[in-house]
């Protein structure tokens, strides 16, 4: 058990070294598990290619105007809607014609059958004196 703590101690010490300076302490017990241990080695030396090879492609991945461009898609997904939110706008978007064509038939289906049913008169359709409210609500419209 304390082998394994000590091995991750050492191993701490081995990505910290990659990134600065050690304390000569630090950096001396480093030294003498790296002459003793062919693994640690090995995971130095796999960590430095894996370093030179991210530091070879990120010159070559990041085109110009890289972070506005991400900032731009960050600031893109903070806007957008949910799903539903989309769908609903879409659905609407496709059917507003459907829904105002709609409105004006059954608008023009009222009119006719008022026109044609025998409780207003064609003579008093514009000028409804004696009807009263209750007459109105009780028209049949369809």
């Amino acid at each position: 058990m304390k082998g394994k703590d000590t091995d991750k101690k050492i191993l701490k010490l081995l990505y910290r070294s990659l990134d600065g300076d050690l304390k000569d302490k630090d950096q001396k017990k480093l030294d003498e598990a790296l002459e003793k241990s062919e693994d640690l080695r090995k995971e130095k030396k796999r960590v430095l290619a894996q370093r030179q090879a991210v530091a070879d492609s990120a010159g070559q991945s990041f085109g110009p105007f890289f972070a506005e461009r991400v900032i731009n898609q960050i600031e893109g997904l903070e806007q957008e809607k949910n799903g539903w939110e989309a769908f609903y706008e879409s659905l609407m978007a496709a059917f507003r014609k459907v829904a105002i064509v709609s409105a004006v038939v059954l608008l023009l289906l009222i009119s006719y059958n008022l026109v044609k049913s025998d409780i207003v008169p064609e003579d008093e359709f514009f000028f409804m004196a004696d009807t009263t409210i209750e007459k109105i609500l009780d028209l049949p419209l369809f």
